[in-house]
């Protein structure tokens, strides 16, 4: 019996095909996620810290900043101070929950740095920390 070339039966006659933009849509949708939820809890994010001290006045008068790196993952705190300590140290015995909840202690034993919902924790009552643009603001005297 001899089959005549181009009469095949078609195999997915019948079957639901998913097309290409199907399988793109699901995949943007997929990136979309990752981006907005995955990628922000996970991957190493900078936070500025911006402390400023009590007068006896009452006014504030902004301190140096300090920028911390944190890695969620690797469980890693680096930190420097722009324009007065540029090397970039790493805490030690660092405990991270997330980028928003974690404690690192300096290496030369002088004491640790918290972070706790995405605020530093001092327990100086003469120490504050404000917003960036309030910091930026005092420090150019501004305000």
């Amino acid at each position: 019996m001899v089959q005549k070339k181009g009469n095949y039966p078609m195999i997915n006659k019948g079957r639901n095909k998913q097309t290409v933009e199907e399988v793109g849509a699901i995949l943007i949708v997929i990136l979309i996620f990752f981006y907005f939820f995955i990628w922000p809890e996970v991957l190493p994010s900078q936070i500025g810290s911006y402390p400023a001290q009590k007068q006896l006045d009452q006014s504030l008068m902004p301190l140096n900043r300090t920028i911390y790196k944190v890695n969620p993952l690797l469980h890693t705190i680096i930190y420097w101070m722009p324009r007065i300590y540029e090397t970039p140290h790493k805490l030690v015995n660092c405990v991270v929950r997330d980028k928003k909840n974690w404690v690192g202690h300096y290496p030369d034993g002088s004491g640790f740095v918290e972070m706790r919902k995405g605020k530093i924790v001092t327990e100086d009552p003469n120490e504050v920390y404000i917003g960036k643009y309030h910091w930026w603001l005092r420090h150019f005297d501004v305000i």
